[in-house]
């Protein structure tokens, strides 16, 4: 985490760089080539006198100031024949004449160059750093999901074991709902077989019961008519 301020500043530097050998490449492609009807400048000199003929003795038309941009439109090798920014032809003399633009002109365009640069990368700067907080902000979130996912993926491996179990439960639910179903079939059975057989000892009972009571009825007969005859005899 210590690194990264340094290496944020070093590609930037790096950024920056890049972009001013751009920017002096590019201004070098603009200078003009030498040909008839493109810009060129007076060469860093005193007043360049513009003359209606090729040569001293001919009319001064005007001044030229150095760095003037004129159109050539005729070379004879030691005369020019130029049209200035206002719209003046005339003559001067060809050496005066150069396809580069002013030194201070360059210094001035690639200081614009310069400035837009850095306003570039200030720009990019910024667009980075937005770029490098939606970057952690993702990491965060995407760690977020992954805990979501993991919490999640144990909830569903706890509710199929849940599951399972609610399915094995079911099953040994509806086995033993069957077997209560024939023990209490069998229950009844017992219960109807129990009555059955105290019914049965009941009659048993009663039967035996009356039995008894004949059979003393019948011993009292005949104990009774024993001591009648004895009564009798004596």
């Amino acid at each position: 985490m210590t690194f990264e301020p340094i290496e944020k500043k070093l590609s930037i530097h790096i950024l920056l760089l890049c972009s001013i050998t751009a920017i002096i490449f590019s201004s070098l492609s603009f200078i003009p080539s030498a040909s008839l009807a493109e810009s060129w400048y007076v060469r860093p000199s005193a007043e360049i006198p513009l003359r209606s003929g090729k040569g001293q003795e001919y009319r001064i038309l005007a001044v030229l100031q150095d760095g003037s941009q004129v159109k050539l439109l005729e070379d004879d090798g030691t005369w020019a024949r130029v049209r200035t920014s206002s719209g003046k032809e005339g003559w001067m003399v060809r050496r005066y004449l150069s396809t580069s633009p002013p030194l201070k002109d360059v210094v001035a365009q690639l200081k614009t160059r310069k400035i837009q640069a850095e306003k570039r990368v200030a720009d990019i700067t910024k667009k980075l750093d937005k770029v490098s907080s939606a970057s952690i902000q993702c990491e965060h979130d995407l760690k977020a999901c992954i805990l979501e996912r993991d919490r999640t993926k144990k909830a569903y491996g706890a509710l199929k074991i849940d599951a399972s179990n609610t399915i094995y439960l079911k099953q040994s639910l509806s086995k033993t709902t069957k077997q209560l179903q024939k023990t209490r079939q069998k229950l009844i059975a017992a219960e109807e077989e129990n009555r059955h057989f105290k019914n049965s000892n009941r009659i048993k009972w009663f039967l035996a019961g009356g039995g008894v009571l004949i059979l003393g009825w019948i011993a009292g007969l005949i104990t009774g008519r024993g001591r009648k005859r004895k009564s009798l005899v004596l």
